[in-house]
């Protein structure tokens, strides 16, 4: 399928519901593009892949997502400018759908390799008709899809509320028929009748051969009676022959033969021979044709090299004649370009006057030359944004990495959800204030007792080890480490998520960094522990920071300045008010501590308690 078909799709998705949600579903659905391009043909599967992954996700039945599909569709193409040939194609509704295959002709222009469904009408009346839809899609979604376009293109341009139903769906081969029932006011529908007086004009054959030169008549046994000139000088003489054997009907998708034929003679019809064409110098030369058993030269005998050869295709309408009891078809060549032209072995005199064959087989190929720089300039444009597009989700990941790294991931989470301008180079979140959070604070140095020659190798490797241990230890713990620097470390309880204080795990905590660092050979380590009211904000946008403000936090820093010179290495210092929250069975055990100094107090009157808790 091509493209335009998924753009609209994704754009649907992303605007209906959100960026993140097509995300979601792309991840889902296993797509790898970052974007479609409308001329590029795509797997068939990618539509039931998107399909399964927004029933997954979006929660709505899967005919209700197909025909939102097909109905933001209609919306979708007028960007490209089709709107203006889905308003032109009939008067009315009933018009516009026996157009149906013309419209898809039409676009076989500029999307060359489309496989088109095929449409037919059949019972019509005032209150409707019945329309067949026939596809090598084998997808059953695609019949919702269809009943989204029909109604959305009733809606849009003619002004009619469509009601469509499916009376039948059946498989066979790789075709799919679906028969739907179109309930709308098709008042324009009347039964012709010829009321008109009108005399027979005489046409000598030799005017009719001039005005139809890829004519075939044949008769209710499907043998050809007279074929046009042009054609006989391309496929040599057929007269006499049945026409399934010589020509396959590609349009519409119905049994060749007489009833199907006269029962849809409001429908275009495309023809293409079986056999390939060859050059006129080829179809000269008698090596390459063979004999019937009434020795009459039939056409080209297909070899290896021609599986890929040039067939000629016609496209016109199927009229009865009674007084032959005939089937005229009246058709013209479908050629694209001059290259076809000349591999079908025709002229450009070969072709009408009267009609525009002449003008689009020379405008074809000009535009095909355009056609051809244009999509390779889509194509290198659409390849450097996938490049780009895919530099920038490395970015992005690596982004929230750091981020996840730097702070709490629900933290993380709002920010990178946020729209913040990540060109600025401040960004200050709104301070919030926890109240009564533990503040631990640690201090890592160099043990003054070991010989000069210690290598300091294995100081770095222990204090990196000691670090670690910190941070996954108070991750453990339900603590968020703020800092850690070569020689400090600090944690925090309660953040983002303010939740009860639980000063028996600070102090566990605390006690195993203590007891880890005794293990060690090169470093000793003092702690802190203080509960109060902190406040904490996200300062930085490129390079985004955890900052805890307050009184608390400055007095858990005093504690670990008493810490070190005092009580010497490996102990911890709690404040009152920390000891205070543990519960009275605990099995931690204190020892009165220096006096904490209080700001603007005289040097001890006023100084805080602290407690000295022994591992």
């Amino acid at each position: 399928m091509y493209g335009i078909l998924l753009e609209s799709i994704v754009t649907f998705i992303k605007k209906t519901y959100s960026e993140e949600k097509w995300e979601l579903i792309q991840t889902t659905a296993r797509i790898d593009q970052e974007n479609f391009s409308a001329h590029q043909v795509y797997a068939e599967t990618l539509i039931p892949r998107i399909v399964d992954a927004c029933h997954l996700h979006l929660g709505l039945p899967k005919d209700e997502i197909l025909s939102a599909f097909g109905k933001t569709f209609v919306d979708f193409i007028s960007q490209y400018g089709y709107d203006k040939i889905l308003k032109v194609v009939g008067r009315n509704f009933r018009d516009f759908l026996n157009g149906l295959d013309n419209i898809h002709e039409y676009l076989r222009y500029s999307y060359p390799k489309l496989k088109p469904p095929s449409f037919f009408c059949e019972q019509e009346s005032r209150t409707g008709l019945i329309l067949h839809y026939r596809s090598r899609r084998r997808y059953d979604g695609f019949t919702q899809y269809v009943m989204g376009q029909l109604k959305a293109v009733g809606r849009s341009f003619y002004k009619q509320e469509i009601t469509v139903s499916i009376l039948r769906q059946e498989t066979t081969g790789n075709m799919v028929h679906v028969t739907y029932q179109l309930t709308f006011d098709n008042s324009a529908y009347q039964v012709k009748a010829v009321t008109e007086n009108t005399t027979n004009l005489p046409l000598r054959m030799d005017v009719f051969y001039d005005l139809f030169p890829f004519h075939i008549l044949f008769d209710r046994e499907m043998v050809i009676r007279s074929i046009g000139k042009s054609l006989r000088a391309t496929v040599d003489e057929i007269t006499g022959y049945d026409v399934t054997q010589v020509f396959s009907l590609k349009k519409p998708l119905i049994e060749f033969n007489w009833d199907s034929i006269i029962s849809r003679t409001n429908t275009m019809f495309e023809l293409a021979t079986i056999d390939p064409i060859r050059g006129k110098e080829e179809a000269e030369d008698d090596t390459y044709m063979w004999f019937d058993e009434k020795g009459k030269k039939r056409s080209s005998v297909v070899t290896q090299e021609d599986d890929n050869g040039t067939f000629l295709r016609l496209k016109g309408q199927m009229l009865f004649v009674k007084e032959w009891e005939s089937m005229l078809f009246l058709g013209t060549a479908v050629l694209q370009d001059l290259e076809v032209l000349s591999s079908t072995g025709l002229y450009l005199n070969d072709l009408s006057m009267h009609d525009n064959s002449r003008d689009l087989v020379l405008a074809g190929a000009q535009q095909g030359v355009e056609m051809k720089l244009i999509l390779k300039q889509e194509q290198t444009r659409t390849k450097s944004l996938d490049d780009a597009l895919r530099r920038l989700e490395k970015e992005r990941a690596k982004n929230r990495e750091m981020m996840y790294k730097l702070l709490p991931k629900q933290l993380a989470n709002e920010i990178l959800s946020s729209n913040l301008n990540n060109d600025s180079e401040l960004m200050i979140t709104e301070k919030v204030e926890l109240a009564q959070q533990a503040t631990i604070f640690a201090c890592i140095t160099r043990q003054t007792d070991q010989n000069d020659g210690a290598s300091h190798a294995e100081y770095v490797r222990q204090t990196v080890t000691i670090q670690k241990q910190m941070e996954m230890m108070a991750e453990r713990f339900g603590f968020f480490t703020v800092e850690t620097t070569q020689t400090s470390f600090m944690a925090v309880s309660g953040i983002p998520i303010a939740t009860e204080v639980n000063e028996e795990n600070a102090c566990f905590l605390a006690k195993k960094l203590a007891r880890f660092a005794n293990s060690l050979t090169q470093v000793q380590a003092s702690a802190a522990i203080h509960t109060g009211a902190v406040v904490y904000s996200v300062i930085g946008c490129r390079f985004p920071r955890l900052c805890v403000f307050g009184s608390t936090v400055t007095s858990a820093q005093q504690l670990l300045n008493l810490c070190t010179p005092n009580l010497g290495a490996t102990q911890i210092l709690v404040s009152e008010s920390t000891r205070a929250r543990l519960s009275k069975d605990t099995a931690n055990k204190f020892q009165a501590g220096p006096p904490l100094p209080v700001k603007n107090g005289s040097d001890n009157k006023d100084a805080l308690k602290s407690y000295i808790l022994l591992i």
